[in-house]
């Protein structure tokens, strides 16, 4: 077994061990060298700090980590089936926690699936502690929609610009940082400010990133769906219980529950 840093490796190799380690995973994962490159950028990854594990001259696992000087957060750990159970895992994530110590970060921080229970008997062994749990979404858009917002009403901004009335209580994956870098996304604002809307649709799928769990945000989301015609949306870590009840209004079922570990350094 060797470590790499993951910068060692191009993006092409990067974007395919992460397609082994996670092929079997509980949710469909699935990267292009483009689209990874996207995904280190948006969530502010160091590749230099990442990791690669390499075991009989084949790349079969890595650790995609980032930091902000003070914290770092786990963006994805993962081994090739064929080649668990060989505490590859474990290598992967103490040479991130002992790294990060040395570099004197303070904190680290990880979300897991909680039916995943293999990885997080492992963070638990490490020391990690759950802090709290977000509660994921998807739908059909099949439901009742009200009167359609007046096009005047609506104004087309870059995410950044919500950066005033952003909500707070996000996951890692959702900080402001993340929020400034969604070039790919589209941002809907009401224009009287009540609500806004900011998503994604790709072949059908409309991923929500966040909106505001009042009407104003259903009438975005009811105007963008009228214009997308997805097939299936997704909102991951719904924070509060008034976004998990307008979620349920629209028919939308629990779709995965992660849960947030937090590592005292």
């Amino acid at each position: 077994m060797t470590l790499y840093p993951a910068s060692s490796v191009s993006m092409r190799e990067l974007a395919m061990v992460f397609n082994q380690a996670f092929s079997d995973y509980l949710i469909e994962v699935y990267f292009t060298r483009d689209s990874l490159r996207e995904y280190v950028h948006r969530h502010g990854l160091d590749l230099d700090a990442s990791l690669v594990v390499g075991s009989e001259g084949l790349l079969v696992g890595l650790l995609l980590c980032g930091s902000d000087g003070s914290t770092t957060w786990n963006a994805g750990m993962g081994v090739h089936p064929d080649w668990r159970g060989r505490d590859l895992g474990s290598a992967l994530l103490d040479e991130w926690l002992s790294a990060s110590r040395e570099a004197g970060l303070r904190r680290a921080l990880l979300e897991v699936i909680k039916q995943n229970l293999v990885a997080t008997n492992l963070y638990l062994s490490r020391g990690f502690g759950e802090v709290r749990a977000y509660q994921g979404f998807e739908g059909r858009p099949g439901w009742t929609h009200g009167p359609p917002l007046d096009p005047g009403r609506v104004e087309r901004v870059e995410p950044e610009d919500l950066l005033p009335v952003y909500r707070k209580g996000h996951s890692w994956q959702k900080r402001p940082d993340v929020l400034r870098r969604l070039h790919s996304f589209v941002a809907l604002r009401t224009s009287g400010g009540e609500g806004y809307l900011v998503y994604e649709n790709v072949g059908g799928l409309m991923y929500i990133f966040d909106l505001t769990p009042n009407g104003a945000g259903r009438a975005l989301l009811e105007q963008a769906v009228r214009r997308q015609g997805p097939r299936l949306l997704r909102i991951v870590n719904a924070i509060d219980l008034v976004e998990e009840d307008l979620y349920r209004q629209l028919g939308f079922r629990p779709w995965i529950r992660n849960v947030e570990m937090v590592l005292r350094l």
